[in-house]
């Protein structure tokens, strides 16, 4: 048990030195707001996608790793994630009206920023620390997994921030990281994968997606320089996204993870996930559809804080009644 907690404590804190170099380049000066779309872009739009389109690539294809090929895995992966989100906005929504939340108030940002974990790039160091042996497939499996979170996202996650689907549109679904995905799986299933998963090809889209956690991270950290100036707490709202991203949500997630008959590797994804602090699209999506992103800020702020002390003991109780990771 207390191996688990060492190692899953080591786990997370590369993430959290990323988030205090944003932090302090932002702080001293180094990286000024307006040059932050740029990065996000180049992060966004090309570097992470290609670490999906490596990852999944080198463990369908060009390693083929048994179990893992099959439109039915990957169908299960999908699902997972879309159920972990449905399960954390469930709960987040019960805490919301629990606070006496309503539309106007804060309840449909409440909802999904307190529901939705931050399932890619809080993630990604985390597996790679934990599951670092030559050939292991979580990393590729894990951006299968977060299909089924993108379309949660951009689907039931705009109708509840913007109160219907007259946001709806194809646009909100053709974004990199959701086509690479698509591409990757196409390439892989059709068994054109072998002819594109060249070395050359390969080795460039590794050493382009190299560059995607490290610079989201810090961006976060920017970000969070950048919300807690002239910020205004308010501790009930605080407390209420703390207990619901990161007491209730994993209990939930935790018990799907046991109760589902997946593959082990999804399982231990979904212990991860349900560990992970919440995520910054909901707050963008508050800014864009008319939320209130004040009330987003304060969630993802005070869970992130905490997750460094939470996450550890989440994944030592995953680890221990659900499925171990080590």
């Amino acid at each position: 048990m207390f191996d688990i907690v060492f190692n899953s404590f080591l786990a997370t804190i590369p993430v959290f030195v990323f988030f205090a170099i944003g932090f302090w380049l932002r702080r001293k000066g180094a990286l000024e707001p307006q040059h932050d779309s740029v990065i996000m872009q180049l992060a966004m739009d090309i570097g992470y996608p290609c670490l999906i389109f490596y990852n999944i690539m080198k463990y369908m294809v060009v390693e083929a790793v048994p179990g893992i090929t099959g439109i039915a895995f990957s169908a299960q992966a999908i699902a997972c994630g879309f159920a972990e989100l449905l399960l954390g906005v469930g709960a987040a929504w019960l805490v919301a009206k629990a606070l006496r939340l309503k539309i106007g108030t804060g309840l449909r940002t409440f909802t999904l920023t307190a529901g939705v974990q931050n399932y890619a790039f809080f993630v990604i160091p985390i597996i790679q620390m934990l599951f670092s042996a030559p050939g292991d497939p979580t990393m590729g499996v894990l951006f299968i997994h977060n299909m089924g979170c993108e379309i949660f996202v951009w689907s039931l996650g705009v109708v509840l921030m913007c109160g219907g689907g007259c946001n709806l549109r194809l646009g909100l679904f053709l974004r990199g990281p959701l086509l690479a995905v698509c591409v990757s799986l196409l390439l892989a299933w059709s068994g054109l994968g072998q002819y594109v998963a060249q070395p050359p090809v390969m080795k460039a889209a590794e050493m382009i997606g190299a560059v995607a956690t490290p610079i989201c991270l810090i961006l976060f950290g920017c970000s969070m320089y950048d919300l807690t100036r002239n910020f205004r707490w308010q501790p009930r709202m605080l407390i209420s996204g703390i207990v619901a991203r990161l007491l209730l949500a994993p209990v939930l997630i935790l018990l799907l993870a046991w109760a589902l008959p997946v593959d082990p590797i999804i399982k231990k994804i979904m212990v991860i996930q349900s560990a992970i602090p919440s995520a910054v699209i909901p707050v963008i999506l508050a800014k864009r559809f008319g939320g209130i992103p004040e009330v987003g800020t304060q969630i993802l702020l005070s869970t992130t804080l905490c997750s460094f002390i939470t996450l550890p003991i989440w994944l030592a109780v995953g680890s221990k009644f659900v499925i171990p990771l080590m």
